[in-house]
């Protein structure tokens, strides 16, 4: 009778392949970290053996030896964001760039999704902690600073841990000073609930700021949860659509990200308003869908692969020690993107 079952494949060892190249253990150790102290011929040698052999080393004792792995938690806000979801993909390409693996964690904003999440990773033993976004809850705080975790947090921002981040507080004047500079008088900050809380102040201080500079107010602020047709305006419930009709309507509008700016367009063609003619637009992050011709929002571009980049260096530098002493910040500059979805206002 033949015997059908499966045999298990053995895989070879870090003895295998100094054996079959007939040298020491640790050389073939000092090979596969490419540490020096090797000849040439040697050092052949054993990538010989382990291409014959077909070995792979295994990382995960070895980190546990070293006690540090080498992966990266990413704490991310919600990856059904367009932001978050290529930030993340920047994040793990500069991460691997480094050496790195990317372990992500999904908080969709809540504050106690994000503890648990941040308590996972901390069990796997992470190298270090990104934080794409961040609640700003304590326990957050404590739990990383206990384990002794590099934390950097990229586009977002905490006073614990190194930041890189844009200046908010800019880039909401920049977008609120391309609609008065287009014309319009009555322009409203709208919000989402699923901004961070740090980023929508800043962005609404540097609306507020540009309107003071130009004379103009009072400042209007809306807290809509699309697709709902009411919204709060100025802490008062009322239709969202009265806001942009009659004698004190608003006809401009700074959103505080390009999610909450394509849903208020698409609440526009709901109700048969055209933007820009009745109502302009303009939103903060330049997600890629903003650019479509459909789409077309004016937006205040954050430079994503340029955060991740500079925050992947910033945590691996404190990670291999190469950068020491308090949290640094680093403050990258936000440019304008001027599309089809702001115009001069209609006169009345």
């Amino acid at each position: 009778m033949i015997d059908s079952s499966p045999v298990e494949r053995r895989h070879p060892t870090i003895l295998d392949v100094a054996s079959h190249a007939g040298v020491s253990k640790s050389t073939v150790s000092n090979v596969v970290r490419g540490l020096p102290g090797v000849s040439e011929a040697t050092r052949r040698r054993v990538r010989t053996a382990i291409q014959e052999l077909g070995y792979r080393p295994n990382v995960l004792a070895r980190q546990l030896v070293q006690q540090r792995t080498s992966i990266l938690g990413v704490v991310v806000g919600d990856l059904a964001n367009p932001f978050f979801a290529e930030m993340a993909k920047s994040v793990e390409r500069h991460a691997a760039a480094r050496g790195y693996t990317a372990m992500f964690c999904n908080t969709e904003g809540d504050s106690q999704s994000e503890l648990a999440g941040v308590e996972t990773l901390l069990q796997h033993r992470v190298a270090g902690i990104v934080f794409l976004a961040f609640s700003g809850d304590p326990r957050t705080m404590r739990e990383t600073m206990q384990h002794q975790v590099p934390a950097v947090f990229v586009s977002c921002g905490a006073d614990w841990g190194d930041v890189v981040s844009v200046d908010d507080e800019v880039g909401g004047r920049l977008g609120t000073v391309h609609l008065i500079e287009a014309g319009h008088r009555r322009i409203a900050y709208l919000s989402i609930p699923e901004l961070e809380d740090q980023s929508d102040r800043a962005r609404w201080d540097g609306y507020c700021r540009a309107l003071q500079e130009a004379g103009l107010g009072p400042p209007l602020r809306i807290s809509w949860s699309p697709p709902a047709d009411h919204a709060r305006v100025d802490g008062v419930e009322r239709p969202l659509l009265e806001v942009f009709t009659g004698k004190d309507r608003a006809t401009g509008v700074f959103a505080s990200n390009d999610v909450a700016a394509i849903a208020l367009q698409e609440f526009a063609d709901r109700v048969e308003m055209h933007v820009p003619g009745d109502i302009s637009i303009v939103g903060f992050d330049d997600v890629p869908m903003a650019g479509l011709a459909r789409i077309a929002l004016t937006t205040v571009a954050q430079p994503r692969d340029t955060l991740a980049r500079l925050g992947i260096s910033t945590i691996a530098d404190r990670i291999e020690r190469k950068l020491k002493g308090p949290p640094q910040r680093t403050v990258v500059e936000v440019s304008l993107v001027a599309r089809r979805s702001t115009a001069p206002p209609r006169p009345a």
